[in-house]
């Protein structure tokens, strides 16, 4: 063998194997350094705006309990199922799919407070945050024959929102109020998908998992309401009620009632982790709502104050008449003109 003639070659070969490691070790150096550059600039710039960061949201669900073993009346099964859900979620670095809850019940029984104080809590900057989005069905989608452009509107918003933060929460209010077909659009979103591709940009590929879905309703109340008469009826202490008492029915109920859940697939393809129940209120419950407001405006009410607070409430249904049938809707207004009267006769006097 020739072994002049292949030594050159030999050491061509090795110092080429050379330079191409040198030049993976050069771009290794280089992309760490992009890298630890690219954290710097991430880091001075989250000092000055919100970021996808813990820094800016929370999984503390002790914190959100405390609040509404304080300022949530009446709803038991609420409070359990919420918190409960919550912090399954939260606390998983990969659930198994989105977070979907669905808040049913009369007007005036603290869906729509429950959902401001989740935003409040798991975002620094509460419902201002730029990761929580707020849908108004008479608002928003107002249109029957607008429902395909309104889904698609709606696809580009959460695609686009859950590329900048995949812990991003959405909020739709009014459902009963939204075009029929709507909420198709989200089952995608809201499925067992690990991951869902942009229809524009096909390079994209988006987290689902760890968003919060929240829909608020007033469909199924009438069956709540009388499904927690009968319960009454039968004996059974309202503290004692639980979600299997009330969950089936109501997604009965939303899936035949008229507005965006009717005939939806967010039901039919059972993507709503719980349907919770919120009570009518009871009259006890109804004074709790009338002596915060008081000491929310820094006034201790007297016992003719509640009273005359009281009487605005409408109780139903008849003949029993012990629920709220606004609940504590509308009772801040209430106060707030009493309170008015109270001061004007002291100074008067």
């Amino acid at each position: 063998m020739n072994f002049a003639g292949t030594l050159p070659v030999f050491i061509v070969i090795n110092l080429l194997t050379v330079c191409v490691k040198c030049e993976f070790s050069a771009m290794s150096v280089l992309s760490s350094g992009f890298n630890k550059v690219s954290k710097i600039i991430q880091s001075v710039e989250c000092n000055f705006v919100e970021c996808c960061t813990t820094e800016y949201i929370s999984s503390d669900i002790d914190k959100l309990d405390d609040i509404l073993n304080k300022e949530l009346f009446g709803q038991e099964i609420a409070h359990r199922v919420i918190i409960n859900a919550l912090y399954g979620h939260l606390t998983s670095s990969n659930p198994p799919k989105a977070l979907t809850m669905s808040f049913h019940g009369p007007p005036g029984t603290g869906k729509t407070y429950i959902s401001q104080l989740i935003a409040k809590v798991l975002y620094k900057n509460g419902d201002q945050s730029k990761f929580y989005h707020f849908f108004n069905g008479r608002n928003d989608f107002p249109l029957q024959e607008k429902v395909n452009e309104y889904k698609e509107e709606l696809y580009t918003i959460i695609i686009n929102s859950l590329q900048k933060c995949e812990r991003s929460m959405f909020v739709f209010d009014e459902v009963d109020k939204m075009p029929e077909g709507l909420l198709n659009v989200l089952v995608p979103f809201l499925d067992y998908n690990a991951w869902v591709k942009s229809w524009r940009l096909a390079s994209i590929s988006i987290n689902t998992r760890k968003a919060i879905y929240i829909f608020l309703s007033n469909t199924g109340s009438s069956r709540i309401t009388q499904r927690l008469l009968t319960l009454w009826g039968e004996g059974k202490q309202r503290r004692t009620t639980k979600l299997q008492d009330f969950e089936n029915l109501i997604s009965i109920g939303a899936f035949n009632e008229k507005g965006g859940f009717y005939h939806s697939d967010t039901i039919d393809s059972s993507v709503i982790d719980h349907y919770v129940p919120f009570l009518p209120l009871e009259e006890v419950h109804v004074k709790k709502c009338l002596e915060k407001a008081f000491l929310n405006r820094g006034v201790h009410p007297t016992n003719d104050m509640i009273e005359e607070g009281l009487s605005y409430v409408v109780f139903g249904p008849p003949p029993h008449n012990i629920y709220a049938t606004k609940g504590c809707k509308r009772l801040e207004q209430k106060v707030a003109a009493i309170v008015y009267a109270n001061k004007k006769t002291k100074i008067e006097f």
